[in-house]
């Protein structure tokens, strides 16, 4: 089995390289409409630009996944601002991913905890919107389904057997070049994996499982135990998973500087055992492209793991 390990967001190993510098309304009101457009544009291009220094860097380093910060371009989905963010940035969109495929490096996407789709028509629609701003960048980069944008079931408001339900009849409000794209995730306080697996069986979306999530907000099952079954909502497309480990038995939920190794092993083993040719896994961890490439050192120790590239072991 092939394992390949991936971060999110920013490379702390280069100097003073932000993909999610801001550009915020308060300060876009201040000037001429277009001439903040300009602004926010610019802050965006500037995103994308560090987004090429990461991809070189990750290609380099032999790390072949990567989320792309949600915040690449500021203001896209605000209402009273209007980016094209495909038109707008088609040429750079365009070579960031070339250079991804070229490099076999998966991209995926998270956008923030209040993008819901099992809320009010209002928080329905602004998710949606939410959701094309991303499915318009990972498009833009030519990225085939396995670019995936991955969100939580939502909230309980109240009833969660309702609230569930309210999300897989909303499902058809969302544009198709969304929906090839979506996952959901277990999340640490409300919908647990076995919670989460239903709903994705049941709208056939594939599920991110979340090791440490499990862990804060169990099912009934072990998430372990769910295994096959997660696997077989992935389908065709190579599965992956969420690793983090707590930050301490205090703050169990906060996410820790590196991610332990020997709990991931347990579940790797698990995969190998159900016959995955591959699978992904994104680190969640502070210390972000350090924590992922100690943790594929960590586990290519192990006997019976190898380590072929930078990010990626064999098993």
């Amino acid at each position: 089995m092939e394992v390949r390990i991936g971060y999110v967001a920013q490379a702390l190993a280069i100097y003073h390289n932000t993909p999610s510098s801001t550009f915020t309304y308060k300060r876009f009101k201040e000037g001429p409409y277009e001439e903040s457009l300009a602004k926010a544009i610019e802050v965006g291009r500037r995103n994308l630009e560090a987004t090429r220094r990461i991809l070189y860097y990750n290609a380099a380093h032999g790390i072949r996944l990567y989320r792309l910060s949600s915040s690449l371009i500021p203001l896209a989905t605000h209402p009273d601002v209007h980016i094209g963010v495909k038109e707008v940035y088609r040429e750079e969109l365009a070579e960031l991913g070339a250079f991804a495929r070229r490099h076999d490096i998966r991209l995926s996407m998270h956008p923030n905890q209040f993008t819901l789709l099992n809320g009010s028509d209002a928080v329905v629609d602004a998710a949606i919107r939410d959701l094309d701003y991303h499915a318009d960048i990972l498009g833009g980069m030519g990225m085939g389904s396995d670019g995936i944008i991955n969100i939580h079931v939502g909230g309980a408001y109240g009833n969660k057997r309702a609230s569930a339900e309210r999300l897989l009849s909303n499902l058809p409000r969302v544009p198709e070049p969304i929906l090839k794209r979506l996952t959901f995730e277990n999340d640490d306080k409300t919908y647990t994996a076995e919670e989460t697996l239903s709903v994705c069986q049941r709208s056939g979306v594939p599920m991110m499982f979340d090791l440490h999530h499990d862990w804060c907000n169990s099912s009934s099952r072990p998430g372990i135990e769910l295994l096959p079954q997660i696997a077989e909502t992935w389908k065709d497309r190579p599965m992956k998973v969420h690793v983090s480990s707590p930050k301490n038995d205090k703050d169990f939920r906060s996410h820790a500087e590196y991610v332990e190794a020997g709990p991931l092993l347990v579940f790797l083993k698990a995969c190998k055992e159900e016959g995955l040719d591959r699978l992904d896994v994104m680190v969640e961890a502070k210390r972000k492209d350090y924590a992922c490439l100690k943790l594929a050192e960590d586990l290519s120790s192990v006997r019976g793991i190898r380590r072929l590239d930078g990010g990626v072991l064999s098993m």
